[in-house]
């Protein structure tokens, strides 16, 4: 697995924007869970390793942190226990389930078009950049789509990101096979990153 270049940490940690602690929590949560209190000394022995070290239990849940260390979290976890796109995938499928953020907003969407419609809303609660948009529903196809401008970080957030929609469409389609795919990616020179829900 080809590691991180200390310069290309530091140009992640210069990307204008912020994020909520929150997500730092979750990624806690997950290595506890996977590598217990153990592992999660290693990732943040990875962390500091990386030059921006993350002391997860003082993070505070709505406290803004800047964008490129949600970055250097997902990077410290995949090198410190060879993760693969797999599990990084199931670290962002996992994450919702240990945020209360999601939990206060999803208790409020009852139709799914409503929950669909509120993914901006919902985005801008734990980013101040990049620009989460619903664009299409078709119940009847069983498909609907969400597009992600302005938000180019690292490819690791593009396999993240389809595991968290994924959970994200179960919640709001409750009980059904879901399959999320993302079919434009500004690393393959789209404008914008693409998610395609789907659901039997």
């Amino acid at each position: 697995m080809e590691k991180i270049s200390k310069e290309e940490i530091k140009k992640l940690m210069e990307i204008e924007g912020e994020v909520r602690g929150v997500v730092f929590q979750t990624d806690a949560e997950y290595v506890r869970l996977k590598k217990g209190e153990e592992g999660l000394k290693i990732l943040k022995e990875k962390t500091k390793e990386l030059g921006y070290p993350i002391e997860y239990e003082q993070i505070k849940t709505m406290d803004w942190y800047p964008v490129g260390l949600r970055v250097v979290s997902l990077l410290a976890a995949k090198e410190a226990f060879n993760w693969g796109n797999e599990e990084i995938w199931d670290m962002g499928n996992s994450a919702p389930k240990y945020s209360f953020i999601v939990k206060l907003l999803l208790k409020y969407f009852l139709s799914l078009r409503r929950s669909l419609e509120e993914t901006s809303t919902y985005w801008r609660k734990h980013y101040t950049v990049g620009d989460l948009e619903f664009v299409e529903l078709n119940e009847e196809k069983k498909y609907f789509i969400l597009r992600l401008k302005n938000f180019k970080l690292h490819p690791i957030l593009c396999t993240y990101l389809t595991g968290y929609f994924h959970r994200f469409g179960q919640y709001v389609i409750k009980g059904e096979k879901i399959t999320i795919e993302e079919t434009k990616c500004m690393f393959k020179g789209d404008p914008y990153h693409e998610f395609l829900g789907r659901w039997e």
